[in-house]
């Protein structure tokens, strides 16, 4: 099982969600740099099917 994400994290995707679909996009690829090393990036948001949501909302119970 994966350790959670911090607060701070999924507010940072959450208004990164935000600018993209604001955007018209639902794909971001960048390049970013951190602990002296470049990391690709890649962010694509998928919209969960209503009959999945029980699912999601369930793995964070």
């Amino acid at each position: 099982m994966q350790s959670p994400m911090t607060f701070e994290i999924c507010r940072a995707l959450t208004q990164l969600s935000q600018e993209l679909l604001g955007a018209g996009k639902q794909h971001a690829h960048t390049h970013v740099l951190a602990k002296g090393q470049v990391y690709r990036v890649v962010v694509s948001l998928e919209p969960v099917p209503a009959d999945q949501l029980h699912e999601v909302f369930n793995r964070y119970l």
